[in-house]
């Protein structure tokens, strides 16, 4: 139905209004209703623990709960919990620094010397002296050209190779060195022993690095410092129950 352009239009101003204006055209499109958007974040072993301290007054702590994995390292809120548009989570996660990741620390990583050497050449930095890391590179990156004359030399005088060639292993690589680096993301740099253990294949070697200190602290952190979250969580947020995994 439109308006005949002939019939007038009567029009009431409010009282103290004296302007009418007129617009032209076709009314705006409304864009389409949409879903509300579901949060996940995620971020270090605080990162619930922040969330809650700002918005614990914005959720229902009766529909909500907190996952502790330590095994895992994480701590999990998930909120809404029976609203698939709105349920939200926040994870906290500890994680082994990434240049810890890099040495290969208590992990299956294997090193052949010359390149052990080399890398830690290259990150002397975390040394805690560089004297010490002159002394380690130079041993690995020598080592190879070491066994080699020893295992050539002793198998023409007595035939045992194998022998001399662990001879040769057990008395060259080094048997340790101290490193000061964080072992955690985000954590602090601590000192750290590290030890060399020597693999031999026929007649090839691969070291690997261990340290029983690393591995202490992140058992303390595993108990310790997650305890200490999931009891800050309880203080700012009382009511959402905190289950362990």
């Amino acid at each position: 139905m439109t308006q005949d352009q002939n019939q007038p239009i009567v029009v009431n101003l409010p009282e103290g209004q004296n302007t009418l204006t007129l617009l032209g055209g076709q009314a705006p499109k409304q864009l389409d209703q949409q879903a509300p958007v579901r949060m996940d974040a995620s971020g270090i072993i605080g990162a619930p623990l922040e969330f809650l301290k700002i918005r614990v007054a914005d959720i229902d702590q009766h529909r909500a709960h907190i996952l502790v994995s330590r095994d895992n390292l994480t701590i999990t809120l998930v909120y809404n919990e029976d609203d698939a548009y709105t349920k939200g989570t926040v994870t906290g996660t500890l994680r082994l620094s990434k240049v810890f990741q890099q040495f290969g620390i208590n992990a299956d990583k294997q090193w052949e010397p010359e390149q052990l050497g080399q890398f830690l050449k290259l990150n002397r930095t975390y040394f805690v002296s560089r004297e010490e890391n002159m002394k380690v590179v130079n041993a690995l990156k020598t080592f190879d050209a070491k066994v080699n004359q020893t295992v050539q030399r002793e198998t023409k005088e007595n035939g045992n190779k194998a022998f001399t060639f662990r001879q040769a292993v057990d008395s060259n690589i080094p048997e340790s060195f101290k490193l000061r680096l964080p072992v955690l993301s985000g954590g602090q740099p601590v000192e750290i022993d590290v030890e060399t253990y020597a693999t031999i294949d026929g007649a090839h070697v691969s070291v690997a690095l261990q340290s029983p200190g690393a591995n202490d602290i992140v058992e303390d952190i595993r108990q310790n410092y997650i305890t200490d979250m999931v009891n800050q969580l309880r203080d700012v947020a009382p009511e959402i129950v905190i289950i362990e995994q």
